[in-house]
């Protein structure tokens, strides 16, 4: 399920323009903002706009979305809200995502 969800958001998408993309995707019922890749390049869906990322590789694109959501204050999907949260934890920001067993107990785990 995860997994599933986690693909929603890493999209290679065809049509004739980066709108019709961003107009797919809102079809789809994609959950935004989120990564998509159109003609080789990658975008961020925001507010039904496409945002060319600066750079052409994932971790730069996931940077500049994980920014969006703070600079303009966007819940995370709930879909994605322990990964989210643990990157909040990983990067030492402050958390958004409030107390969670589930969060803390992943952590613990994982950043042994």
């Amino acid at each position: 399920m995860l997994l599933d969800e986690l693909a929603k958001y890493m999209l290679l998408k065809d049509g004739n323009t980066v709108e019709d993309a961003v107009h797919q995707l809102a079809a789809d019922g994609c959950i935004q903002p989120l990564v998509f890749k159109f003609q080789d390049r990658l975008w961020i869906k925001l507010d039904n706009t496409a945002v060319p990322v600066v750079a052409d590789c994932t971790a730069d694109a996931f940077q500049q979305l994980f920014h969006m959501f703070h600079v303009f204050d966007i819940q995370y999907p709930i879909e994605l809200w322990i990964v989210y949260g643990f990157i909040e934890k990983v990067l030492g920001v402050k958390a958004t995502v409030g107390k969670s067993v589930v969060l803390a107990e992943f952590c613990q785990q994982v950043l042994k």
